[in-house]
């Protein structure tokens, strides 16, 4: 599935985009629109009316819409207005935050109330019901949207958040809030996105086979060189499948080879 981001950059502004740039990026947040059935262009377009100062502060980075098409309304390296908070993260407490985004998402060195905006990615995910249900369009496009968010920062899966989870009383994104079970699944949709291809490492490592479509054969002859040095046999019957995930079993068998051979090469044997 490829994605399909339209860039509709918000208008500069105090309430919705203040052009801070971003001090880094320690994690993914994850939230719902809380206004179902609405469209990604429904919701960027509100951000984009909170210019006039009528309507607080607010926006994201990207918004996922019902047919899994995205609009990115900041550029990345822009803080945008989604995960900050002025209230205690739990009755009975002042704490602004929850002790894990203190722990995690604080970039103050001198142990002080952290915010989150400055070092996160904001995904809003719209929805068909007030119970925050997705499509499974909305659903996927997000699975490979965080992944590649993700790998471009070098994170993992553990690094994606719910809005609640940052600020501890807020129920959102409310499905995956209310249904743990779900959000578990999503981040282990993520993790598997996230693995790399044989393609991929093949490219990491310049290398390629026979099976190749047409827009991968510039890899070809790297392939086919490491096949003659023993190092990249494919399935046996001369298919490489590079578009197949790749195991890390199949991963240590590859570096394995590698190393073997180049070492024979060192020592001339």
């Amino acid at each position: 599935m490829d994605l399909r981001v339209q860039s509709d950059f918000l208008t500069p502004n105090p309430y919705s985009r203040p052009g801070t740039r971003l001090s880094c990026v320690k994690g993914i947040v994850i939230h719902w629109v809380a206004n179902p059935k609405s469209t990604a262009k429904n919701n960027r377009d509100f951000f984009e009316r909170r210019k006039l100062g009528k309507s607080g502060y607010g926006s994201a980075h990207y918004i996922v819409c019902l047919d899994g098409t995205v609009v990115q309304c900041l550029p990345e390296a822009e803080m945008a207005y989604h995960v900050g908070s002025s209230l205690p993260y739990k009755p009975g407490t002042t704490q602004i935050y929850t002790p894990e985004a203190w722990a995690r998402l604080n970039t103050n060195r001198s142990g002080q109330k952290p915010y989150p905006n400055n070092c996160t990615i904001g995904i809003e995910c719209t929805h068909i019901d007030w119970d925050g249900r997705m499509t499974k369009e909305t659903w996927r496009a997000t699975v490979k949207l965080a992944a590649q968010l993700l790998k471009r920062y070098g994170l993992t899966a553990n690094d994606l958040w719910l809005h609640k989870e940052v600020v501890g009383w807020k129920d959102c994104h409310r499905w995956f809030v209310n249904n743990p079970a779900e959000w578990a699944r999503f981040k282990a949709e993520v993790g598997t996105a996230m693995k790399p291809t044989r393609a991929e490492v093949m490219l990491i490592m310049s290398k390629y086979f026979k099976d190749i479509p047409k827009e991968m054969e510039w890899a070809a002859p790297h392939a086919d060189s490491l096949y003659e040095k023993g190092v990249l046999k494919g399935d046996g019957q001369g298919n490489l499948k590079p578009a197949d995930p790749l195991t890390r079993a199949e991963a240590a068998v590859l570096i394995d080879r590698a190393i073997e051979y180049v070492m024979k090469e060192l020592s001339g044997k």
